[in-house]
This record gives C-alpha cells, sequence and structure tokens, in this order.
C-alpha cells in the first residue's frame, strides 16, 4: 500500500511544484487549504523568506481581522495567487486561462473553470516573456529585451526586506503598519516602482478575481463586497425574484400605484384613449 501523503510530506514536497500536477484533484485541494494555514511555508516558485515578505505586503494592501474587520489578502489567499502565477510553467498545464463558459460553484454540474485551456505555441512564448522574462532569446525579443514578472518580484522582495532591516532593524514581515508604510513610502533603498505597481494591480486580481487562480479563497473577495460572483448558471426562486430590490422599492411602490389609479379610471387619459402610448401621428400627404 502507498505511504499516506500527510501535510508536513506535502509542504516538503512543494519545493517541487512539478509534483503538485500528479495529485488527484480532490487530494490536492485538500492539501493546498491545509497548506495555507502554515504562514512560513515555500510557495510555488518563492522562496519561504520571500513569501513572508510578499503575504506582508499584499495583507498591507487589503489589511483584515484584527485590523479590518472584513476579510483580506491574508484570508483570501492573495500572495499565493501571484506565486502560482509566477510557478506557472513548472505545471504540467499552465494556469493561465480557465475554461468555461459557467463556473457552476452553485452546483448543477462540473466546474468548467477548474479545467485549464492548452496554451498554443504563441500565447506559450508571450506568456513565458511576461513570467519568465526574455533571458537574452531572439524569439523572446521581438520588441526589444524584456524584464520578466519572476525577476522583478524577487528584486523587489529583497529590497522592501533589506530596507526594513537596515532602517527599522526588523524584517519586513514583522513590522507593523507604520514601519511598512514607511519602508514603502520615504525610506531610502526600497522597492522600485515597477515592483510596487505591478504587485499591486496582483494583488487586487488576487483578493477580487476567480476563485479558480488560486486567490479569493473560499470567494471572501465578493462575499464582503455583497458580489454574489460569476456563479451562472444559477435559478432563482420566486422569492427572489417577486419582490423588488431594496434600492428599487420605491419607485416600483409608485409604479404600481399608478397602475391602480389608472385601473380605477378605466385605463383611459384626458383624451379617452385606453392607450395613449400607442397613438400615431396622422401621416402628412
Amino acid at each position: 500500500m502507498a505511504r499516506q501523503l500527510d501535510r508536513r510530506s506535502f509542504l516538503h514536497l512543494c519545493g517541487d511544484f512539478s509534483l503538485l500536477a500528479l495529485a488527484p484533484r480532490a487530494l490536492l485541494a485538500d492539501l493546498l487549504r491545509e497548506a495555507g494555514r502554515d504562514p512560513a511555508r515555500a510557495g510555488a516558485f518563492l522562496p519561504a523568506g520571500r513569501m513572508q515578505v510578499l503575504r506582508a505586503l499584499c495583507a498591507h494592501w487589503i489589511p483584515g481581522p484584527p485590523d479590518d474587520p472584513d476579510p483580506g489578502a491574508a484570508e483570501a489567499g492573495v500572495a499565493d495567487y501571484i506565486d502560482l502565477l509566477l510557478g506557472s510553467f513548472e505545471l504540467e498545464l499552465p494556469r493561465v486561462f480557465a475554461g468555461g463558459p459557467f463556473s457552476n460553484r452553485d452546483g448543477g454540474g462540473p466546474n468548467h473553470f477548474s479545467r485549464w485551456l492548452v496554451l498554443d505555441a504563441l500565447e506559450e512564448r508571450v506568456w513565458r516573456t511576461r513570467i519568465e522574462g526574455s533571458l537574452g532569446r531572439p524569439e523572446r525579443e521581438w520588441n526589444g529585451p524584456v524584464r520578466g514578472w519572476q525577476d522583478i518580484y524577487t528584486t523587489g522582495l529583497d529590497a522592501l526586506d533589506a530596507a526594513s532591516r537596515r532602517w527599522l532593524r526588523q524584517p519586513f514581515a514583522e513590522l507593523g503598519s507604520g514601519g511598512r508604510s514607511a519602508v514603502l513610502g520615504w525610506l531610502p533603498g526600497g522597492a522600485d516602482d515597477a515592483f510596487l505597481e505591478l504587485a499591486f494591480s496582483q494583488t487586487l486580481e488576487g483578493m477580487y478575481g476567480p476563485p479558480e487562480y488560486g486567490g479569493n479563497r473560499g470567494r471572501v473577495g465578493w462575499s464582503y463586497t455583497r458580489w454574489p460572483g460569476d456563479h451562472q448558471p444559477r435559478a432563482y426562486g420566486y422569492d427572489e425574484i417577486a419582490d423588488p430590490d431594496p434600492d428599487q422599492a420605491e419607485a416600483v411602490a409608485r409604479a404600481r400605484q399608478r397602475a391602480r389609479e389608472r385601473r380605477a379610471q378605466g385605463g383611459q387619459d384626458a383624451s379617452g384613449d385606453a392607450h395613449p402610448e400607442l397613438r400615431r401621428e396622422p401621416r402628412s400627404g
């Protein structure tokens, strides 16, 4: 009998991300949830130290409990989303384009979003160039050299942590909100704008994007914004469609009152027509 893959073994194996592609889908989902509870673990691409800096950075931009009552980047697994994107080509099937047309997250069928599309040769070249950079390869430098996201994150995270240790004598991951703001804002030697702009935009993607990509865990980014998310197809019950939304209730009540008044008058306006809106002007000529 094969030895059972426990949580500790899984975290160890994550150092070789290609092994994740061999795990059954249900087991992989359970193990990823377990791994998410270990804040010191390594990621798919980033080692443990850089993952801690990235988690702290994402949580600074979108805080959660206890600093904010709503779920934040830590609860949504935003750093894991970014790390999975950086390690896309370590997987047998890169997680670049989710399938479709429907997620069926609330039941009704399979989740087509979890079926990753195979990249054609041009798509793979484009996405490898974005993520890995051109690396001096002529086929990737049709518009000149490209600095890849992997290098931008590696350099940026190291710069943040180095500035934090130099000026505040603490790792960036251990700073409070004020210290992180200082490192990000005005202390010299921190990360460059290219890194901060990229990391911020991808933090938003991981917080509010489809959960199949690794972020928005448990759809928490949609829950506190009161948006149900893209869960079509969905059959709405009678109670959900029989009454107007709260913000439309007053307008609907006025329309219903006017309709009752019209019926009481026999459905006629002052001209005597039952449906004046259908009157046509006589043709000339």
